[in-house]
């Protein structure tokens, strides 16, 4: 299997993955009737674990679980190892070994098991293991999540895949085969002779290697064994194993409410919750699949109502455009995200629980406690109303609704405790400063993901190590943007650096970045 010892040649990147969090399978399962095992002390497996940066964030992030992971380089569980002991971690531990000399009586039982990139990149032999083994090795009530390459958007990927293989078969280095065939997808890209289907497609799979980086590809786009499924062929792949589908990662991906009439009209037709997503599927494009699955047995209600809310914390990063909204008034107030999504709210009571969501962010808050907040902040602006009890059922339906049909708001159901201020001297956590030395995206302690754009917001972490004050920070900043040839528009930058240094400390520290 070239495509599975390839890793010991050349590692797969760091990388951890928030959506296969337990707090969001527990979430979603939650979301659908479930009732999954508790997320604070749970037992965790991820399958192809690679180097143990996934396992290693929820390590650190979830200190009374008990974390395990597997994977056949021998490299990757070296470096989880050593990161694992450089990091402190007790609760977690890292395992050599083929997936297919597996057995429930060796590891025992889990309340979670992940399996993120491995699904389509695994002859099938390995594929119908890793299913049997979370058949075994699964709770009653635990979930199970794994990663695929989908149809028909991957049909895309596949012709991609095909010519990027042929062209590298003629070099024999990892890196020289990743560098030649993206460089020829790209000269295909700029010389065909079809303008009107054919370079369409060549130059969407250029733009996304690009993104990527050189490992990625090699081991993704360039692998022997690779499959993609479409979404019904991957649900008997469950239902084989006594598995079934439970839900995608993201709650909105149920959603139909971006589709015209007549399409939700289709789709509300189907009863069938299978034939259902795959058709879906097919009116999206679905390349990619994180699909959450549970045991047959196991009873599901994807009919809840918006009492279900109550049992979740909510956080956002959404605010109001106007910067004088008026929360007393049916006045319409559109609310946007990070993403610039937005929404249209007239209702007092809602309009009042998003703006408090926005201040907060960063931190969560109960469902209960939220329309409580917002009801309390109406009437200290002198608003009163006859019915209260109508207008919470009316805020609870539409947040249930945003909830349900855009990623504006984020549910939980464990919130870790985290150091939402800026200190004198801050200090970032422990995990992010390691992530640092050779990765683009760091983890707070809220389970947030911070992307690093630039050199500039690069050095400022690695400055926060809790020796230095305000002072220093600016002084060291102002240096390293002088003499790095890294930095663009320098003046503009040292001009605005004290209010940028305060605006970069405050989000941070909303996010959960900092210790005490």
């Amino acid at each position: 299997m070239e495509s599975t010892f390839s890793y010991d040649k050349i590692p797969y990147p760091s990388k951890f993955f928030l959506q296969t969090h337990p707090d969001r399978l527990a979430t979603i399962a939650t979301f659908s009737g479930m009732t999954p095992p508790t997320v604070e002390r749970c037992r965790v497996l991820e399958l192809g674990c690679g180097n143990g940066s996934n396992l290693l964030f929820l390590a650190f992030n979830l200190p009374n679980a008990e974390l395990v992971g597997i994977d056949l380089a021998a490299n990757h569980i070296a470096y989880a190892k050593n990161a694992a002991h450089e990091l402190n971690l007790s609760n977690t531990t890292f395992h050599q070994l083929d997936i297919m000399k597996m057995t429930a009586d060796d590891f025992g039982k889990f309340d979670y098991i992940i399996a993120h990139g491995l699904y389509s990149w695994v002859p099938s032999v390995v594929r119908e293991k890793v299913l049997s083994l979370c058949r075994e090795m699964l709770v009653p009530n635990g979930v199970g999540y794994v990663s695929y390459n989908a149809y028909p958007g991957s049909h895309i990927r596949d012709m991609g895949h095909g010519i990027m293989r042929f062209h590298a078969q003629k070099f024999t280095e990892p890196m020289e085969k990743t560098r030649n065939a993206i460089a020829f997808l790209n000269f295909l890209n700029e010389n065909t002779s079809d303008t009107k289907i054919y370079q369409p497609m060549l130059q969407s799979e250029v733009e996304r290697h690009f993104r990527h980086e050189a490992a990625d590809i090699f081991h993704d786009d360039l692998a022997e064994s690779y499959q993609a499924f479409y979404f019904h062929e991957f649900a008997a792949h469950l239902e084989k194993n006594d598995l079934k589908f439970l839900s995608e990662a993201e709650i909105h991906a149920r959603s139909t409410q971006t589709f015209a009439p007549e399409v939700r009209e289709f789709l509300d037709a189907i009863d069938d919750v299978i034939e259902r997503e795959q058709y879906l599927d097919f009116l999206r494009g679905r390349v990619f699949r994180q699909t959450l699955f549970c045991h047959r047995e196991v009873t599901l209600n994807y009919g809840l109502e918006p009492s279900i809310l109550d049992k979740f914390q909510l956080t956002s990063a959404i605010h109001p455009k106007s910067e004088n909204p008026e929360f007393t008034t049916s006045k319409v107030e559109k609310f946007v995200g990070n993403k610039g999504l937005g929404i249209e709210i007239n209702h007092p009571l809602t309009k009042t629980a998003l703006f408090y969501l926005g201040q907060i962010w960063g931190q969560s808050i109960g469902f209960p406690e939220l329309l409580q907040t917002a009801k309390q902040m109406l009437e200290a602006q002198d608003f009163a109303d006859k019915d209260w009890e109508a207008q919470l059922k009316t805020a609870r339906a539409i947040l249930f609704q945003i909830c349900f049909n855009t990623d504006l708001i984020d549910l939980s159901l464990y919130q870790p405790k985290a150091f939402t201020e800026s200190s004198e001297k801050p200090r970032i956590n422990a995990l992010a400063r390691w992530q640092l030395a050779d990765a683009n995206n760091v983890a707070t302690l809220l389970n947030k993901d911070i992307k690093i754009e630039d050199e500039v917001s690069r050095h400022l972490l690695e400055l926060l190590d809790g020796t230095r004050n305000r002072h220093d920070l600016l002084t060291q900043m102002s240096e390293f943007i002088k003499t790095s040839d890294a930095v663009q528009d320098k003046q503009e930058l040292l001009d605005n650096l004290p209010n940028w240094l305060e605006d970069s400390l405050s989000q941070l520290a909303r996010m959960g970045m900092f210790v005490s």
